[in-house]
């Protein structure tokens, strides 16, 4: 969602053109236009987004770097869809990683220690 924002953000102008000022006070004078209002909200989501995906990023970093601290071999499971490399994680592991007789059902990297 990161990416539409920011790819909506300079179209904004063409997708408000012809609204009207919203209705302001006597004493502000006119008011904030619709598309101003929007392009402020995006902005503010935008930012939002950054700071949340920078801590995920800071959050993985400090993972990644415990992980190579101690020396213990990684291993990477790779296969076909629907091959059964959630079910042999779990069975390795003794994790719960979701398996299901599904097509991608298991997106996410993940981590586990073997027994």
């Amino acid at each position: 969602t990161l990416a539409q924002m920011e790819y909506q953000l300079p179209r904004l102008t063409k997708m408000w053109g012809h609204l009207e000022r919203q209705a302001g006070g006597q004493v502000k004078g006119m008011g904030e236009k619709q598309i101003e209002v929007d392009k402020r909200i995006l902005r503010t989501q935008i930012s939002t987004l950054r700071k949340e995906l920078e801590s995920v990023r800071k959050h993985r970093k400090l993972y990644r770097n415990r992980r190579q601290s101690v020396p213990i071999p990684v291993v990477s499971l790779v296969g076909y869809t629907n091959a059964g490399k959630s079910t042999l994680l779990n069975r390795l592991t003794g994790a719960d990683v979701l398996a299901e007789d599904k097509l991608f059902a298991t997106l996410d990297p993940t981590t586990r220690r073997v027994l």
